[in-house]
């Protein structure tokens, strides 16, 4: 059967290299492999943290565009917005009749949420994995994209899944995690990985950023603390630099400065400008497709999505409310 692949992103800012190589990379790998891709903006997920809900259509449409921007084509996979597909609502609240209501609160993504943001304690929080069981079963998905913080989500997904197979026979697929290697975008400030938070301000380099603004940023990051001095001899692993250099530079530049920085033939400053080339060089074909994007084929890519995610939806529904013996 043909693997059914499905992943969102929520529209909480704009996004950066550590959401490029983190997914966005591999949604465009997927699709161009012929597999049948759902690849969705999850606006309802982003309601359970987000402060300035003002925003989230103005960072909805940016998503999109990025999507169409990376290389994703409506054409040969499904983008969406997750608020255009009532049908998946509808599905978590019978996917929550299967879900030990106990479980949810002690799910380590649960307890990380309240203890970092206690005024933030809604049932949105507690509900979140169940939506996610949704978004995933609506349409069937047998192969699920996520980091790591959310494969014990898809676990739930799974367990719900299992439930429901032993009562009514096997009429959902198991989604199994999409499995590859982990790749940890560093953040520019040294603290961890590249995120968008409160607690992480400039931290990251944007996919729409121009060639100053990098260049602004990455004359600001922290570097290799024992290089001092120009001429003191560093360790380009204990860099927070190098990994960008690893995931944008050519092999050629990235062999010249492991050597230049362990002799000391290159400094800081010369480590900088060439990784400020390497990441200009991979966002410009990205930033000229988007030149072409309008509002229109953002519009018309969102309805087409919306079209194709409520028919796989609808099928999904009709088959969980007919087992279940509602009116379908």
């Amino acid at each position: 059967m043909r693997e059914i692949v499905l992943s969102g992103i929520r529209p909480t800012g704009k996004l950066h290299l550590g959401n490029y190589f983190g997914a966005l990379k591999d949604f465009v790998r997927l699709q161009n492999e012929g597999k049948r891709c759902f690849f969705f903006v999850a606006d309802w997920h982003s309601l359970t943290t987000l402060e300035h809900h003002e925003k989230i259509r103005e960072n909805t449409s940016e998503i999109i565009k990025t999507y169409l921007s990376i290389g994703l084509n409506p054409n040969k996979c499904t983008i969406f917005v997750q608020s255009d597909v009532p049908e998946i609502a509808e599905i978590a609240i019978l996917l929550s009749m299967f879900q030990p209501a106990n479980e949810l609160s002690v799910l380590p993504t649960y307890k990380d949420v309240i203890v970092k943001h206690p005024e933030n304690n809604n049932a949105g929080l507690l509900y979140y994995p169940i939506l996610m069981a949704a978004d995933i079963l609506a349409h069937k998905a047998t192969l699920v994209p996520v980091g790591r913080d959310q494969e014990i989500h898809v676990r739930v997904a799974k367990n719900i899944v299992r439930i429901i197979n032993n009562r009514f026979g096997n009429i959902l697929p198991i989604p199994q995690i999409f499995e590859k290697e982990t790749i940890v975008v560093p953040g520019l400030d040294g603290s961890g990985k590249m995120a968008k938070s409160k607690e992480k301000k400039n931290t990251t380099i944007d996919l729409i950023d121009s060639k100053k603004a990098i260049k602004e940023k990455l004359s600001r990051a922290l570097t290799d603390p024992q290089r001092k001095k120009r001429n003191d001899p560093g360790n380009p692993f204990n860099c927070n630099l190098f990994k960008l250099h690893e995931l944008t530079s050519d092999e050629d530049i990235v062999k010249n400065i492991q050597q230049g920085c362990h002799s000391a033939e290159i400094g800081c400053v010369d480590c900088k400008r060439c990784l400020t080339d390497s990441i200009w060089n991979l966002l410009t074909p990205i930033q000229e497709r988007r030149k072409n994007i309008t509002d229109k084929d953002i519009q018309n890519t969102r309805e087409k999505g919306a079209r194709e995610a409520r028919e796989s939806a609808q099928k999904t529904l009709k088959i969980l409310k007919t087992k279940m013996g509602l009116s379908s």
